[in-house]
Formats: structure tokens, sequence, C-alpha cells
């Protein structure tokens, strides 16, 4: 709590009055008119921690190199306690930036609600489309996921893509061969996950719209059966999109496994042929396994970004599709 106290309070920007904003038109623009410069502040701090992340995987391959030629003791131990203190910064460093994100992703959660709110306060009879179900939705849980996501929105691509980089530029300069063998790894993905996520995203749409006429209806005594059947079509949808996401994550893992065993047989092969050195092989999986978690967040920020954006269009839709219009709020962060 003080921790993210201290964050909030470094420069807090000025709020302007609540007339004169109004509700950006799209996702991107309302992550950077929710953060300000907050986004830009957590982003360097992103690249920090994957600069700090990727470090490691050096201190590793002389620790190890220094042992096979018969280091001396003191040297072997000087690297282990440069690893050390490493590792700890970059766990300080990550730790700053998830509290600085979760801060920025609230913001962004409560500054949505009060448009919504606002909005919703000055409707009438009219708009009974918006002050039943579908406002109450919008309030309680769309905007809970769009908000949480704009603390990650720009940071988290930053310091997964930053650290994946750095990796395969390192990993070039110490064997061309090995590298490319290595990138092997992600190229099938990029072949299924944007088919696989458009299909994911088609049911998020029809799932919102459903549980929004479910909101509308179950205000109604008189359409008692067909907010049930609401409800079936909306679990048909979550089986359709676990279906498709569990599949996603069999190939992805099936991609992995195939490819940390070309690299060491490739390596295995150098080895013999005295073309590389043992501690290059064992960087090289060290570093193809170091890099399955941040490509996983990868795709998992890119299937978030896409949700993200159906849910955020359809809360503008909303709006825009009644008659005053879409309301002004107080800005930038908290």
């Amino acid at each position: 709590m003080m921790f993210s106290q201290f964050i909030a309070s470094i420069a807090e920007p000025p709020r302007p009055h609540a007339q004169g904003l109004t509700l950006p038109s799209s996702f991107l623009r309302f992550v950077l008119w929710s953060g300000g410069w907050h986004q830009a502040a957590v982003c360097a701090l992103s690249v920090t921690v994957f600069l700090l992340n990727a470090a490691p995987i050096e201190t590793q391959r002389r620790i190890i190199d220094t042992a096979v030629h018969a280091g001396s003791l003191s040297a072997i131990l000087t690297l282990v306690a440069l690893q050390f203190a490493i590792i700890l910064t970059f766990g300080l460093a990550k730790l700053a930036m998830n509290v600085y994100r979760a801060w920025l992703g609230e913001c962004a959660t409560r500054d949505l609600r009060l448009v919504v709110t606002h909005r919703l306060e000055g409707m009438g009879a009219e708009d009974s489309a918006l002050t039943n179900g579908t406002g109450l939705a919008m309030i309680l849980g769309e905007a809970d996921d769009v908000g949480v996501f704009v603390g990650s929105s720009l940071s988290l691509p930053t310091v997964e893509i930053g650290f994946l980089a750095s990796v395969f530029v390192y990993l070039a300069v110490l064997d061309l061969k090995m590298m490319f063998a290595s990138l092997l790894i992600l190229t099938p993905q990029f072949v299924f996950v944007p088919l696989m996520q458009r299909a994911i995203n088609r049911r998020v749409a029809q799932r919102t719209r459903i549980l929004r006429r479910f909101g509308d209806e179950i205000l109604s005594p008189s359409k008692v059966e067909s907010s049930a059947r609401r409800l079936d079509e909306v679990f048909t949808l979550n089986l359709g999109m676990f279906e498709i996401k569990f599949s996603l994550n069999f190939l992805m893992n099936l991609t992995y496994s195939l490819g940390n065993l070309l690299v060491l047989g490739i390596g295995c092969v150098l080895v013999v042929q005295g073309q590389t050195e043992i501690a290059t092989v064992v960087t090289f999986l060290s570093a193809t396994g170091r890099i399955v978690d941040p490509w996983n967040d990868v795709v998992d920020w890119a299937r978030g970004l896409a949700m993200t954006t159906v849910k955020y269009g359809l809360i503008i839709g909303a709006l825009e599709s009644s008659p005053s219009g879409i309301p002004s709020v107080a800005a930038a962060a908290c």
C-alpha cells in the first residue's frame, strides 16, 4: 500500500475539468489518455527489467566456461556473486514495475466506470437498454476487463519483446547457426496463433452481447425462459473458447519441445565436430528455455489486446447509440 502510494505521488498530473475531455474513440487512445506520461515511465522501467533479465545468461555461460577450463575458485565465486546481485536487482525492478502497472490499471478502471456511471445518471427512460442490464454489465464487468489491461498494455510488450530481442542478438553473436535453429521454435506460431485468436475474438464479442441482453432480461420476470436460453448460449461459447485456447497451448508447447530437441541435436553435432564448446550448447538450451515464458506472455498480451479492443469498442458503441452521446470525465492518472 505504501509503495503504490509512493508511486502515485511521484508527480501526479493536474486534473482537468470534467467537461474538458470525452472518452476516446479507440482503445489505444484510451490507454494514452488514462495513463498519461506514466505509460512512458513504466515503459522505461520495463527496459531496465528486460536488460537485467537477459544479463544472467552471459554470467551463467562464463561460470560454466570457467569451471570447464579449470579456472580459479575466486573467479567462479565472483561470477556467482555477480549473478546473485543481478537476479536481486532484477527482482526488485520487476516488483516496482508490476505495482506501477497495477496502479495504472486501477486508475483506468475507475475512470472508465466514472464515464459510464456519469452517462447513466443523465439518461431517461428512452435509454432503457443502457439503464438496465447493459449499463450494469459495463460498470461491473466490462470496465474492469478493459481497465486492468491498460496497466500492462504498453509495458508488457516492451519488457517481453525487448528480452526476446536481446536474447536472440546475444545468441547470434555466440553462434549464428544455432541462433537460427532456436528461432525456428517460434516460426510456426506466427501461422496458427493469429488464426486461432481471431476465432476467440468472434466468440468474445458474441458472449459480451449475450450477457448484456441477459442483464436486461433478468430484470424482467416475463423473460425468464429467454434468459435461461442466453445462459446456454454463453455456456456453449465459453466451452468453444476453452477448446481453442487449450489447443493453442498444446501447439505452442509442441513447438517448444521440438525446438529444444533441434537445438540439442545441432549443438551436440557441433561439439563432436569441434566447432563449438559445451558451455555454448548449455547456454543455448538455457536461453531457449527462458524464451518460453516471455513468448507466452507476448501471445497472451496479443490475445488480451484483441479481446480488450473488442470489449472497449462495444462499450463505445453502446454509449454512442444513446441519444445523449458520450460523457466527459476527469482524466489522466489517479
